[in-house]
């Protein structure tokens, strides 16, 4: 729900209406929708030798949407100090087994924007052998892990890889991170909305646009984990989308906080619009 391209015209234009009317909130509208727009940095770390450039290129080559790929320095090394493991996501390749040195560098990363990756599975035996290690290393190192050949994967050889796997769980990760970056977008547009009497009425249409809307509904899925494994599949018609809506009406009255019912009713908004949207009734 909602992208750095969806709207991005709509965000172009507001950037400059609001710099017309009050050029101190149109600086700061610029720069939270440059921010926005930036791509999600993909970081793959690790030790030497792990194959962290190889597993770069692997993501790379499958391409995922709105997100660069970078090497990260290398873990571990004699008379060096550790690389900051910033990235908006982080893929930790490791080889065989969890190191002291790994379970160190990983211990303040985020499960939900990090992952292991096994690299060399091809090497240990079987893909069985492979998943059943990478389940190890997930319980050693205490992030998710996936097996991965990423010398097949570059190469194209083999649909046993691992890469769509890899692939998939990085997307995720990034999808994520895109729905954090349009979360602080949006606390941003309405803190503007609120300080500049000069610009309010342009932002605050802009909030209560369809691609406001649809940014929010994104964001509000970070706070809903556990809904969102049991809501029903996204809609391709306009019934679909109310039954939606109705399912998240009926989850109100489950949320016991304030902001995770403010999330439900933002998702719920947005099926509500999805629905005007694919009935080809006007958006209001």
């Amino acid at each position: 729900m909602g992208t750095a391209d969806a709207g991005s015209g709509e965000l172009t234009d507001l950037a400059a209406e609001v710099a017309a009317l009050d050029e101190v909130a149109g600086d700061r509208v610029r720069a939270a929708v440059a921010a926005f727009r930036a791509p999600i940095r993909v970081s793959t770390a690790g030790r030497e030798g792990v194959g962290r450039s190889t597993v770069a290129a692997a993501l790379t080559a499958g391409g995922i949407d709105g997100a660069v790929v970078a090497e990260s320095d290398a873990v571990d090394v004699p008379g060096a100090p550790d690389p900051v493991l910033d990235g908006d996501v982080v893929v930790y390749v490791l080889v065989e087994a969890v190191r002291d040195a790994d379970r160190h560098a990983v211990r303040t990363l985020d499960p939900a924007q990090a992952l292991f990756v096994l690299n060399k599975a091809d090497t240990l035996g079987s893909w069985a052998n492979a998943t059943a290690r990478a389940a190890e290393c997930s319980d050693e190192g205490g992030l998710p892990a996936l097996p991965l050949a990423a010398t097949l994967a570059t190469a194209g050889t083999s649909a046993e890889s691992g890469i769509s796997a890899v692939s998939a769980a990085v997307a995720d990760r990034v999808a994520r991170a895109r729905a954090h970056c349009g979360e602080i977008l949006l606390n941003l547009l309405r803190s503007q909305a609120a300080r500049s009497l000069a610009s309010r009425d342009v932002l605050e249409r802009y909030l209560a646009g369809d691609h406001a809307v649809a940014l929010g509904a994104a964001a509000a899925r970070l706070h809903l984990a556990d809904c969102i494994a049991e809501e029903p599949e996204p809609p391709r018609t306009a019934a679909e989308a109310g039954r939606c809506a109705d399912w998240w009406r009926a989850q109100l009255v489950r949320q016991p906080t304030a902001r995770r019912r403010r999330a439900v009713v933002d998702i719920r908004r947005h099926y509500v619009r999805l629905g005007r949207q694919l009935s080809g009734s006007p958006g209001t």
